[in-house]
């Protein structure tokens, strides 16, 4: 009966080793399981569980463990890459992508909405509320599930350049059709009064009157020929040039003091430098006006208020050039010589639209033209605050 007792004692302490054993070898294969997927999870692909030593059982787990990382990290390669994929063909197109949630989070946008909505960060849609009621931007909105959340992706198109479009070439048509009918009946009359002008040589009334109709027809020659410039932009060279030293010498030009910026000193632009000269020139031209206007308009105010006013004001014509976050170089071309009246400003880039008692209407329509024919852009800013005129020139 001893015996048995012992037997029974040594049969249940090998059955608790055993268990004990069993239990700690099960928390082991827990710990290096919960360790495989805390690591997975933390992005940590660098371990490997040993496959030479240890017993047999415990190098089948690891090869199989090892096995289950190589497979998870091959997934999560995979999904990174596509996440890549899409993220470069976000970023590739000209429409701009937003993603938001239900509490109106931007999770995700591309670069083409930071370009259009002009804003370096996006991460909430009260920071463009003001911006998506341009009316320039064209705006589709659609409903999707994300991650078990509804979301809405907004695509926005800008739609500025194709109206732009469609109205330059329609002014183009127009002028055209124009052109051609004056230079057409007003050629043979010019032409006929200076054959006629060779033969009258007693008739005063009659030489004064061949005069005036060879005068005037030549004159509105001119005129029609500076509105053919408009309609027939030379073809782009572009080139690298140094944007500095280019603006210096625009300002020489101008003949007034003009404050230039140009961030880094050594910006280079790939843009055709002679078609690019006409239109900074002809911004400068305009500031300089403005200022001088201004004068005038200063001269005649009555009230000393005012004109104390206006002399405390420094006048400044600005030339500032960088490259935006698309590598798109920018030349703002600004003066504080007064605002453009709202009236005005939505109609100065119109073919004939002019202000100037002696203006042709072609300044301004005819350097967006070459800005256009260039790939590029050009547009009216205005700071009302701090009444800061800002024509801006983009060059892709």
């Amino acid at each position: 009966m001893d015996i048995n007792k012992v037997i029974i004692i040594v049969l249940l302490l090998v059955a608790v080793v055993g268990y004990i054993r069993l239990y700690r070898h099960y928390r082991r294969n827990i710990k290096k399981v919960t360790f495989l997927f805390d690591a997975i999870d933390n992005g940590d692909f660098s371990f490997n569980f040993p496959t030479e030593k240890g017993v047999k059982e415990d190098k089948i787990l690891h090869k199989s463990l090892n096995r289950i990382k190589l497979f998870l990290q091959h997934e999560r390669e995979e999904q990174m890459d596509r996440e890549k994929y899409y993220e470069q063909i976000l970023n590739a197109v000209d429409t701009g992508i937003l993603v938001v949630d239900s509490h109106d989070n931007i999770l995700q946008h591309n670069q083409a909405a930071l370009r259009l909505l002009d804003t370096d960060v996006l991460t909430h849609m009260n920071q463009v509320k003001g911006k998506l009621k341009d009316e320039h931007l064209a705006k589709h909105e659609t409903q999707a599930m994300l991650k078990d959340k509804h979301v809405r992706i907004i695509a926005l198109s800008d739609v500025s350049h194709e109206l732009s479009n469609q109205e330059v070439d329609s002014w183009i048509k127009l002028i055209r059709v124009l052109t051609h009918e004056i230079m057409n009946t007003i050629t043979p009359v010019t032409s006929l009064s200076e054959t006629l002008l060779t033969r009258v040589t007693e008739d005063k009334d009659l030489k004064q009157g061949l005069e005036t109709i060879h005068k005037t027809g030549t004159e509105l020659l001119a005129f029609v020929n500076n509105y053919r410039r408009f309609t027939h932009v030379p073809q782009p060279q572009p080139a690298l040039f140094y944007v500095e030293p280019f603006l210096e010498r625009m300002a020489l030009l101008c003949n007034h003091e003009v404050e230039i910026s140009v961030s880094p000193k050594d910006l280079l632009a790939y843009a055709d430098e002679s078609l690019l000269s006409h239109v900074v020139t002809n911004l400068l031209k305009n500031a300089v006006e403005a200022f001088k206007e201004k004068e005038r308009e200063d001269k005649q105010e009555c009230r000393s208020a005012n004109l104390q006013s206006a002399a405390s004001k420094k006048a400044f014509i600005r030339l500032q050039a960088y490259a935006n976050a698309q590598e798109s170089i920018i030349i703002d071309v600004s003066n504080n010589a007064g605002l453009i009246p709202d009236e005005v400003a939505s109609h100065i880039f119109i073919p004939f639209f002019t202000t100037k008692p002696e203006g042709s209407g072609i300044g301004l329509s005819l350097s967006r033209q070459i800005m256009r024919v260039s790939g590029g852009s050009l547009s009216l800013l205005q700071d009302k605050a701090q009444g800061i005129t800002t024509f801006r020139i983009i060059i892709p």
